[in-house]
């Protein structure tokens, strides 16, 4: 069977509409299987140029999930050049101790792929990382218990909890720490009560330290396995253990889970994680090509970060597209290709994601003042007005802490901002501004 799996790994990669049919023939159809041993598939590609074409691109991607459909094990993929014996077997024993190594740290479910060290801090997630990594340090502590990361998918909440975790292990090697998703806490629980093995699944989630679980707003409708999360909660707080918990939603906005939980959840630390801003965006961005040792032109890195703004996932994947026709074009791309590979994605139809800059723009064209005005210190009646109505908005569509929108806004105190969001709530002139503007923001 051994000497089956790529081939029968090719047929399977044949069906797959995500594949490029030159990539196949060119490319994958050439490679060959070197070995299968411990789990470990070695492919030869037949150069240089067609090793970038697939290591670390989407291929690469395409190619394990069709490797472990034939195996149906966890199987690791590694890549040299055809004839290169040597690093087929560095390939063999450098992976075999990355699996030692990833076999010690599997009881956690953390790795080194996502720590604070690689988490690129702006504006937008600048106080949620600052709070992970403060509860890094101190775990357990009461008053930052629960950690509650919430906001859109893709702005990295997944990456700050599994830091947290990660960052434990390191500072107290004696803790245990767990990392489970809420589907994955809901179907073992499910498990062990068909099986009637309820105080296993009991000993696994209530004996750890620190206990991140990831999407908590899965438990909605699911009132058993509430039930069953809230006692874990109860038993892990009371005992001065850490939880940290990701959701797309704040908890006021989660009126389906049981009030219990929403309230214990607001009692602990809630940070919200915006969408990144222009800085944000092509710092990560700029990460990625160093890491990839890719260079790209200013205009091209200006277009993407300006025109790629729900999240991080959506950027990565406009990079990944970037990457492939860099490599098949020998680093000749210019900026209208890059439109014009980047089309499905980048639609002018396609609606913008409301940001605090999004807010600040509208803002300022329906009082026609500079953004500048707005942001500055200046207090006459018609920029106080404004300003007051871009901190309401900021409040209302994008939920952000009073702290966090005082220092967007000239680093106000929170009582300034509160102040500020009285003033609208008062006077309802301002309010109807305030319907006005978030009716544009929602048809843009």
């Amino acid at each position: 069977m051994n000497e089956e799996i790529w081939s029968k790994a090719l047929k399977i990669i044949s069906l797959d509409s995500r594949v490029d049919e030159l990539y196949y023939n060119t490319i994958l159809n050439k490679m060959k299987q070197v070995s299968y041993e411990n789990d470990i598939l070695v492919l030869s590609c037949r150069d240089d140029y067609s090793l970038s074409l697939v290591k670390g691109k989407e291929l690469e991607g395409y190619i394990k999930s069709a490797v472990g459909m034939v195996t149906d094990r966890e199987t690791s993929v590694k890549y040299i050049i055809e004839g290169d014996n040597a690093a087929a077997i560095n390939s063999i024993v450098s992976e075999t101790k990355v699996k030692e190594k990833e076999r010690s740290t599997s009881a956690s479910g953390l790795t080194d792929e996502f720590t604070f060290e690689n988490f690129i801090v702006g504006d937008c997630n600048r106080f949620a990382y600052a709070s992970a990594f403060s509860v890094a340090e101190n775990p357990g502590l009461r008053q930052k218990n629960p950690l509650y990361l919430w906001g859109n998918s893709g702005l990295g909440k997944t990456h700050l909890m599994k830091a947290v975790g990660y960052k434990v292990q390191q500072l107290f090697p004696g803790k245990k720490v767990l990392y489970t998703t809420c589907e994955e806490f809901t179907n073992a629980f499910v498990s062990c009560l068909h099986n009637k093995a309820i105080d296993d699944f009991r000993n696994k989630y209530r004996n750890i330290d620190v206990l991140l679980i990831d999407d908590i707003q899965f438990l909605i409708n699911k009132e058993g396995t509430q039930m069953e999360f809230f006692n874990t909660f109860e038993s892990l707080v009371s005992a001065g253990k850490q939880i940290v918990i990701t959701s797309d939603k704040s908890p006021k906005n989660l009126p389906e889970l049981d009030p219990r939980l929403t309230s214990r959840f607001q009692n602990g630390v809630m940070m919200d994680i915006q969408p990144p801003d222009y800085e944000t965006r092509k710092a990560i961005f700029l990460n990625k090509m160093n890491s990839m040792g890719i260079s790209f032109d200013d205009d091209i890195v200006g277009y993407v970060c300006e025109n790629v703004t729900n999240n991080v996932r959506e950027l990565n994947g406009a990079f990944n597209i970037i990457s492939t026709y860099y490599a098949l074009e020998n680093g000749n791309i210019n900026l209208e290709l890059v439109m014009a590979k980047l089309a499905p994605i980048i639609s002018p139809n396609k609606k913008k994601a409301i940001t605090v800059e999004t807010v600040i723009e509208a803002v300022s064209k329906y009082y026609d003042i500079t953004p500048d005005k707005l942001l500055s210190n200046v207090r006459s009646a018609d920029i106080v007005n404004a300003r007051s109505v871009a901190m309401y908005i900021c409040r209302d569509l994008l939920e952000m802490q009073l702290t966090k929108i005082g220092e967007y806004f000239g680093g106000k105190k929170h009582t300034t901002v509160l102040h500020a969001l009285n003033k609208v709530t008062d006077e309802e002139f301002l309010m109807s501004d305030v319907k006005l503007i978030e009716k544009r923001l929602a048809d843009v």
